[in-house]
């Protein structure tokens, strides 16, 4: 079992380094320094803020509304909420690069 989750933990900070790097390299890139790449970059910050709004507050309810969670590991559920609004964002940018 705590093998399982050690290495789910790497294989998602594996992942967001891989998506902070290709974010990274758009934002350095001369697309985003024109007017569409501006409005992608923010595109991007708001899907990543709403992301991060909805978890942070579907968080709060299972632990303290629903008591479905133990207050403890609630830092650990954020810390995962942010690696995946690093991946989706990543994910998202992807996407709306190809359009």
């Amino acid at each position: 079992m705590l093998t399982l989750i050690t290495g789910s933990i790497i294989g998602l900070v594996v992942l967001v380094i891989i998506s902070e790097i290709y974010k990274m390299s758009f934002e350095r890139s001369k697309e985003s320094k024109d007017e569409r790449g501006q409005i992608l970059l923010f595109k991007i910050k708001s899907f990543s803020y709403s992301l991060l709004t909805i978890g942070i507050i579907a968080g709060v309810i299972l632990v303290a509304i629903l008591d479905l969670v133990n207050k403890d590991l609630f830092i650990y559920y954020v810390m995962i909420i942010f690696f995946i609004q690093s991946i989706a964002s990543s994910i998202y940018l992807a996407i709306v690069r190809k359009i």
